[in-house]
This record gives structure tokens, C-alpha cells and sequence, in this order.
């Protein structure tokens, strides 16, 4: 049976990224609420976290801060698929990152799209935190147990494939190379 009682809450809306341990880890991403999060017409089956919608699981073998308050919250979509992910159900367009090498298949929004995904961040989503030195072993085991909807890979429930199939098909999508 796996131990979650370890897991910190991280509110990006009003706790400071200063909380967030400089270690490998885990983390849990929760929804405050569920409806905010566009489904585009597809019914996604969730569990919950603390009576929260669990939507994704991610790991980091390095420094949670870094991944969770530097990738995810502040940065853009190429370097947090997270983020990725949530611009793609809200419909952003995919931008190429690099103006010189546009087709190397580095993407982000534009800087407006980008702001408004961070402020809806902070608003909707609750990260949970459980820093430890095998964060890889517990990330299997997180999907296979909560079935998060916007883990993409190394998730084969057949429960949500349907709107994972369609978010990687959105993410796919580079209207400059036509």
C-alpha cells in the first residue's frame, strides 16, 4: 500500500515558490475545481487527492522548485508539458520557441497567451509535494493508481484515452509548417 500521507500542499496563489524543497521528487496536481478545466466536449473520469480532482503526476530527479514554481508556473510551454497540455485544451496557439530554428519542434505560445495560463494556474491548481531520492518508482505507481487525465505517456488505462489521444493530437499541431 502506498504511503501519500507524506504529500505537502504548494498553493502557487498564495504560498511563496520558497516552500518548495531544492530535491528530487514527486508531485500530485490537483484541480480546485474540476469545471474550469476544458474537457473539449470529451467526459474525463477523475480520482480524487484530498478532495481535490487529481490531473496530472510529475516527477523531477534534480529540484522540485525548479520544476514546479520555475517550469511549470513561471515559464512558458516549452519547458513544462504541464503547460503544454493546458494551452493546448484552452486552445492556444502553438508558436515555434526559436524564431531562427523554427522547425526543430521547440514550441510555446505567444507572451499573452502565456500570462493568462500562468494566472489561471495560480487561481485552479493545487500542487502536492513529496520530495524523495526515487521519484521514478513512485511515478508509476501515482498513474497506475489515479489514472491522472493529462499524464500522456507511460498512462495506458483505457479509462480518459480518448481525450489523451485528442491532447496529443492538439499538441502536435504546428500551423507554420503548414
Amino acid at each position: 500500500m502506498m504511503d501519500l500521507s507524506g504529500f505537502l500542499p504548494f498553493n502557487p496563489l498564495t504560498d511563496s515558490g520558497s516552500i518548495i524543497p531544492e530535491r528530487p521528487g514527486n508531485y500530485i496536481v490537483t484541480i480546485q475545481d474540476i469545471n474550469a478545466l476544458p474537457t473539449l466536449g470529451h467526459s474525463i473520469v477523475t480520482q480524487e487527492f484530498r478532495g481535490q480532482a487529481i490531473i496530472y503526476t510529475g516527477i523531477t530527479q534534480k529540484n522540485l522548485y525548479r520544476r514546479i514554481w520555475k517550469n511549470h508556473i513561471g515559464s512558458h510551454a516549452g519547458s513544462s508539458t504541464l503547460r503544454l497540455t493546458l494551452g493546448c485544451l484552452f486552445g492556444y496557439t502553438l508558436i515555434p520557441r526559436d524564431k531562427r530554428v523554427p522547425n526543430n519542434g521547440h514550441v510555446r505560445f505567444n507572451t499573452a497567451d502565456e500570462r493568462e495560463l500562468r494566472a489561471w494556474m495560480k487561481e485552479n491548481l493545487i500542487f502536492y509535494i513529496l520530495p524523495n531520492d526515487a521519484p521514478k518508482e513512485l511515478e508509476s505507481e501515482l498513474i497506475v493508481k489515479f489514472n491522472p487525465p493529462l499524464n500522456l505517456s507511460e498512462n495506458e488505462n483505457p479509462v480518459n484515452q480518448e481525450f489523451r489521444s485528442h491532447i496529443t493530437y492538439l499538441r502536435g499541431q504546428k500551423p507554420w509548417q503548414g
